[in-house]
């Protein structure tokens, strides 16, 4: 009898995804972007590999999901509000170090 796969959750299959689309490994769901200085969050990720982003300013940005490039004037920030990472659009000013993977 084979032995089945486990099924990744969302979270796990969005991480697993932003890696091998974007070589972004530290991106998650529920984290906080400022995206050309609009504030939102994480949902996840659409079929063209961006984030879709739910901004916290309903009035200017409305309630539904946005299409964000991942490395387009971004700025993620940890739980504790911290800036991680910030891409200008033309490259990394501030990013993780990234940890070696083995292949």
């Amino acid at each position: 009898m084979a032995a089945t796969a486990k099924k990744l959750s969302k979270a796990q299959q969005f991480i697993k995804d932003m890696i091998r689309h974007r070589g972004i490994e530290f991106a998650q769901i529920g984290m906080m972007v400022e995206v050309d200085g609009g504030i939102g969050t994480i949902q996840g990720m659409n079929d063209s590999a961006n984030l879709d982003v739910v901004f916290t300013n309903k009035l200017k940005y409305g309630k539904h999901v946005h299409n964000c490039h991942p490395m387009w004037r971004v700025k993620y920030f940890d739980a504790d509000g911290k800036l991680i990472a910030h891409h200008d659009g033309d490259r990394w000013l501030i990013r993780p170090e990234q940890k070696a993977t083995a292949v």
